[in-house]
C-alpha cells in the first residue's frame, strides 16, 4: 500500500473549507459514494480506514472496478482530467468541489471516531472526522454506500447512541459486574445473552497513540455498557445497564479523547 504523504492544494484546502461551511444548512448537496469510487478518488494504493464491504467481496477485482468507477465518475462530469502548463497530456484528475472537499476532509481530520454495529442481519458503519467544533461524519451500509454529512460536533453522540440504541432502551443505570479478562470470556455470553447488536465505538488523535472505547449491547427493554479499565496491568470488565445519559457521557468521551 502506498505510504506517500499527500501534498494538499490550495484548491483541495478551499474545497474543504467550502464542505464545513455548508455545516448546518438542511440541504448540503455532499456526494454518496460507492465503495470503488472512494478507492478510485483517493487512490487504488492507499490504504482505506473505513469499511468497504463490497470491495471485501471482490478482492481480486479491485483494481478494475476503481477503474470502472473512475469511468463513471468522468462521464459524469464529477471527475475531469487536468493538463499542466505546458503538457500535451492530462497528469492527473480532479473531481467537483464538493467531493474534492469530502477526500481532502477524510484525511486530514483532527481526530478520527469509528463505529462499527454488528447484528445478525449484518453490519452498519459511521465514521466521524473532527474538524475543530464541525465534523465529517461518513455512513457506510452494508451494501458499500457511502453517505456523507457535516454539522456540529456536538450532535455526533447523539447520532452515535442513535446508532448503538435506535430502539431507545437504554433506561437506567444498573449495578456494575466487575470481572477479570478470563471471567469476561467464561462470563459474557450468559452475561450477554439476549444481546441483538453489539456497537464498538473507537476515537484516536492525530497526535497521539492512545485509543479510547466504548462498547454496548442491545439487548430487549435494556442495553448494556462495557467499561474496561487497566489497573496496573490488570484488566477489569465493568458491565451494566446503561441510562441514556451515561451513553451520552462516555459516547462524548470517546470523540473528545478526555475519557
Amino acid at each position: 500500500m502506498s505510504d506517500n504523504p499527500i501534498e494538499w492544494t490550495e484548491r483541495d484546502v478551499e474545497a474543504a473549507n467550502g464542505v464545513l461551511a455548508l455545516s448546518g444548512n438542511e440541504d448540503q448537496g455532499l456526494p454518496t459514494l460507492t465503495d470503488e469510487e472512494i478507492v478510485a478518488l483517493d487512490g487504488i494504493e492507499r490504504d482505506q480506514i473505513v469499511a468497504l464491504p463490497f470491495l471485501d467481496e471482490h478482492k481480486d477485482n479491485i483494481q478494475l472496478a476503481g477503474n470502472v468507477a473512475l469511468r463513471s465518475l468522468l462521464v459524469k462530469g464529477l471527475a475531469f482530467p487536468v493538463t499542466q502548463e505546458g503538457d500535451t497530456e492530462p497528469t492527473r484528475l480532479n473531481a467537483n468541489e464538493s467531493i474534492t472537499g469530502v477526500i481532502t476532509l477524510r484525511r486530514t481530520g483532527q481526530r478520527l471516531i469509528t463505529a462499527e454495529r454488528t447484528t445478525g442481519n449484518g453490519k452498519y458503519w459511521l465514521y466521524g472526522y473532527v474538524h475543530a467544533d464541525v465534523i465529517l461524519e461518513e455512513e457506510v451500509n452494508d451494501s458499500g454506500i457511502h453517505a456523507f454529512s457535516v454539522y456540529p460536533v456536538e450532535e455526533f453522540a447523539g447520532r452515535l447512541a442513535l446508532l448503538a440504541d435506535p430502539a431507545e432502551q437504554a433506561d437506567e443505570d444498573g449495578d456494575p459486574r466487575e470481572l477479570t479478562q478470563q471471567e469476561f470470556e467464561e462470563q459474557a455470553s450468559d452475561l450477554l445473552a439476549d444481546t441483538r447488536a453489539v456497537t464498538v465505538v473507537t476515537g484516536m488523535s492525530q497526535d497521539s497513540e492512545t485509543i479510547a472505547n466504548a462498547t454496548f449491547y442491545a439487548a430487549t427493554g435494556v442495553v448494556h455498557g462495557l467499561k474496561v479499565e487497566d489497573s496496573d496491568g490488570q484488566m477489569t470488565y465493568g458491565v451494566a445497564p446503561v441510562s441514556r445519559e451515561t451513553m451520552l457521557s462516555r459516547l462524548q468521551a470517546v470523540i473528545t479523547g478526555n475519557g
